[in-house]
C-alpha cells in the first residue's frame, strides 16, 4: 500500500494515511472525478454544545418549505432548516431542454422503432441536460451535509424516523406528481443515512423511530392521538387539549421525547433502533428460530463404513 500526506477538504487537517483504492467515474453531466478510499487518524470528538440541548428529535418536512424541524424534549424549537429545492428551481431550465433535445435526432427512431445514430445537437443538449440534473444533486447534496454535520457535533442523542422513501412514491399516477416530485427533492433517506455514518465520528447517537410510529398524530401536550391527519393540514390542533402547533414542529417534539432515554447510555456503533410507543406493525418481522453453528451448514459425507453425525 501507499502511504501518502492527505489533507482533509473540509477540515484542513493535515496527517498521515493510507489509500486503499481509487475509483474513476463519469457522472450524468459527463465530469469526471476520483474517489480515493483511505485510512486516516482521526482526532477526538469534539464536545457537544448544541446550546444546552443534548437531546433533540428531527423531523424532515416536504410541503411547508422546511428540510429539517429540529425541537427538543420539552418543546422548544431548536432550529429550521430551509429546504433548498434545488429541482423544482430547475425545472424550467429543464423543460426548455427537454423540448429542445425531443426536436432533435436522438438515438431513438419512433418511426421505424430502431436504435439509429444520434446528432451532435441533440449529444450537445444531452450534455446540457446532465449538467443541470447535476447541479440541482449538488446544492441539495451541499444543504443536507452542512446540516446533518451540524447536528453531529452540537447534539448527544439524534431522533429520527426511518420512513419508506421508495414506497411514498410507489403508486398513485398523475395525481401525485407534484407529491412524488418534492419527495425526491426532499432526499428523505439521504439525511438519515449522513446522520448514521456522522454521529459515528463525532460521539453522538442515532436513534431510528420506526415507521409506524405516529409522530405526526399525537399531541405533543396531553398525549391523545389523532384519528385523521391530512398533508393539507399544516397545523395540529388538538380537540382533547387545545393545543395548537406547527405540524413538524409537533412530530419533532414527539421524536425527541422518545431519544431523550438515551442520554446515559453509551452506544459503541453510535445508533440504535426504537420501536416507538404506540407504533403498530402490519406484519411480525420473521424469525428466525434456533438455527445456528453446525445447523445451518451443509452435512458433511461419511466414508463407507462409518456412521455419526457432521
Amino acid at each position: 500500500m501507499r502511504t501518502a500526506c492527505i489533507r482533509r477538504p473540509r477540515t484542513g487537517e493535515a496527517g498521515t494515511g493510507r489509500i486503499l483504492s481509487a475509483t474513476v467515474s463519469e457522472d450524468s453531466s459527463g465530469r469526471w472525478s476520483c474517489s480515493f478510499q483511505v485510512i486516516v487518524r482521526r482526532a477526538a470528538a469534539p464536545a457537544h454544545a448544541g446550546a444546552g440541548i443534548p437531546a433533540v428529535g428531527v423531523d424532515v418536512g416536504v410541503k411547508a418549505g422546511s428540510l429539517l424541524v429540529i425541537a427538543a424534549p420539552d418543546g422548544r424549537e431548536a432550529g429550521r432548516v430551509p429546504a433548498p429545492r434545488s429541482l423544482t428551481a430547475a425545472q424550467a431550465r429543464l423543460r426548455v431542454l427537454q423540448r429542445k433535445a425531443a426536436r432533435q435526432q436522438g438515438p431513438w427512431d419512433p418511426g421505424t422503432k430502431t436504435k439509429r445514430p444520434p446528432s451532435k445537437r441533440w449529444a450537445r443538449t444531452s450534455r446540457r441536460i446532465g449538467r443541470t440534473r447535476a447541479h440541482a444533486a449538488a446544492v441539495r447534496r451541499d444543504v443536507l451535509h452542512k446540516a446533518t454535520t451540524s447536528l453531529a457535533q452540537q447534539h448527544q442523542v439524534i431522533t429520527v424516523e426511518t420512513p419508506n422513501a421508495s414506497g411514498m412514491r410507489s403508486a398513485g399516477g398523475a395525481r401525485k406528481r407534484g407529491l412524488n416530485r418534492a419527495l425526491a427533492d426532499a432526499a428523505l433517506a439521504e439525511v438519515r443515512r449522513m446522520l448514521t455514518y456522522k454521529c459515528t465520528w463525532y460521539g453522538s447517537t442515532l436513534v431510528e423511530v420506526g415507521r409506524f410510529f405516529p409522530s405526526s398524530k399525537l399531541c405533543s401536550g396531553c398525549g391523545r392521538r389523532k384519528p385523521s391527519l391530512t398533508l393539507a393540514d399544516r397545523t395540529y390542533a388538538c380537540d382533547h387539549c387545545g393545543l395548537m402547533i406547527d405540524r413538524d414542529l409537533n412530530a419533532a417534539v414527539n421524536l425527541a421525547r422518545l431519544g431523550e432515554p438515551r442520554l446515559g447510555e453509551q452506544s459503541p456503533a453510535g445508533s440504535g433502533p426504537v420501536a416507538g410507543r404506540g407504533a403498530t406493525r402490519e406484519t411480525e418481522p420473521a424469525r428466525a428460530g434456533n438455527a445456528g453453528g453446525r445447523e445451518t451448514s451443509t452435512p458433511r459425507r461419511q466414508p463407507p463404513g462409518k456412521t455419526g453425525t457432521a
